[in-house]
């Protein structure tokens, strides 16, 4: 092909290029005066304002319903917080102790925070407060009340339901007295006791006086001394879970696991065990698992309300 031949095509290409781009900028100029007319229009005609005005209102809606939603999703974040945060609680509290020394110190030498709850007036009462106090162990007060089971012996300074009012105010005096470091107070036996308001009123009456917490055992399903104590403006709490009602070890190793259940779903367990040897074995191994779990091992007194 000539030379000439070429500049003649190349001249053809250019000028279609320039027609088709004069095109499209007709086409884009007339699609904005269209729009400008319908928006002139809508301004003009009252029906299609009103229809516009709908439009904006659902629009406004629309921005409102994202905003909640951006709300739902603010607390949700807050929550799942809070849930990071939640930290279970249990305490510990060893009853029966001031009959023997052997397994009470191994108790004692536990490096966690559990409570001894010491009867009073026997032979190693006094020795157990003592040791427990060196090792930064709260101290309580097991303090005997008569059952319901007649044949039950309590111990001595039980409180018993004939005695007369000042009789029982004495003999809880002398058990507190008893006790130089005591902080709390939980019933030993007691299920006659705990479901009696009047007595009961009458215990709490002089366990307020030396400003102690209470800790309700339990050991009657009917029993109505935690009311009375929040009646009455003490601290107190219930226990959750009995550790060693039965001192085979896969049964208090069961009754762990119990804790453990309820502290991860509640929150907050109060566990009560006994002076016994398979209950040391037991806390030694699975305390330790507990906290493992996320689960904080705490002073009774710090669940106490």
């Amino acid at each position: 092909m000539k030379k000439s031949q070429k500049e003649i095509i190349n001249i053809i290409a250019l000028v279609i290029i320039l027609i088709v781009a004069f095109n499209i900028s007709n086409l884009f100029n007339n699609s904005i005066k269209e729009e400008n007319n319908l928006s002139n229009t809508q301004d003009i005609n009252p029906a299609v304002t009103n229809e516009t005005e709908l439009e904006v209102k659902e629009s406004e809606e629309t921005t409102y319903d994202s905003e909640q939603y951006a709300d739902l999703i603010v607390d949700d974040l807050v929550s799942s917080e809070e849930e990071t945060n939640f930290s279970p609680k249990v305490a510990f509290i060893i009853d029966d102790l001031g009959y023997e020394t052997e397994v009470a110190k191994k108790m004692i030498e536990l490096e966690y925070p559990i409570a001894l709850s010491i009867l009073p007036f026997l032979q190693y009462s006094d020795f157990t407060a003592e040791e427990g106090k060196k090792n930064n162990k709260e101290i309580m007060l097991h303090l005997p009340m008569e059952p319901n089971n007649s044949d039950a012996n309590p111990g001595p300074g039980v409180i018993k339901s004939y005695m007369s009012e000042e009789e029982i105010r004495q003999a809880v005096r002398k058990c507190i007295l008893d006790f130089s470091y005591a902080i709390g107070v939980n019933n030993h036996m007691g299920s006659k006791i705990t479901e009696d308001r009047e007595i009961m009123k009458i215990v709490f009456e002089e366990i307020k006086g030396y400003n102690l917490f209470f800790i309700d055992s339990m050991t009657s399903k009917n029993s109505i001394a935690y009311e009375v104590a929040q009646e009455m403006g003490i601290k107190a709490a219930v226990r959750s879970v009995f550790l060693d009602n039965n001192n085979d070890m896969e049964y208090i190793k069961g009754q762990m696991l119990e804790v453990q259940e309820i502290a991860l779903e509640k929150g907050e367990v109060i566990a009560i065990g006994h002076d016994r040897i398979n209950t040391f074995y037991v806390l030694k191994i699975m305390i330790p698992e507990l906290i493992r779990a996320g689960i904080e091992i705490v002073p009774v007194s710090e669940l106490v309300k």
